[in-house]
């Protein structure tokens, strides 16, 4: 009897009644430099609506950012991907990106935190004529929470 009460209570499980076992965690910058992403992208604004896909918590995000360089230019994102990714809090810090199509998207690397493995993640991207500012703001997020 008990083994059978050990074996129920095994097969309850969350992760076999298909739900993950443990959430997904939000995805951070990846922070050792690789000379394949040259784009410096700073996430300024970022909102995410999770939901699980055959196990897999998939999150789409949207919001607003700049690119670094010369010129500097501001964007507008949308993504989906495992876990979603946060904004930029920290001053100098960005995502390490390259162009997957030009001007449109964006693979950028993330991890996840307590992690040691890089992770990709591609952002379509609606560049704007001017970087967001404290003079040019970006748009507000609006949520559906």
């Amino acid at each position: 009897m008990r083994s059978v009460v050990l074996a129920l209570t095994f097969l309850a499980q969350p992760f076999f009644l298909g739900f993950p076992h443990t959430p997904e965690q939000v995805r951070v910058a990846w922070t050792t430099p690789d000379s394949q992403y040259p784009l410096k992208v700073r996430v300024l604004t970022s909102d995410r609506h999770g939901h699980t896909s055959n196990g897999i918590v998939m999150t789409d995000s949207y919001g607003s950012g700049n690119l670094w360089g010369d010129p500097m230019v501001g964007f507008d994102y949308s993504s989906h991907c495992v876990g979603g990714f946060m904004h930029n809090a920290a001053q100098g810090e960005y995502y390490q990106g390259k162009w997957k199509v030009q001007d449109r998207k964006i693979e950028i690397l993330t991890m996840e935190p307590g992690r040691t493995y890089v992770e990709k993640c591609t952002i379509d991207v609606t560049l704007k004529p001017a970087p967001y500012s404290k003079d040019n703001l970006p748009p507000k997020l609006v949520t559906a929470h």
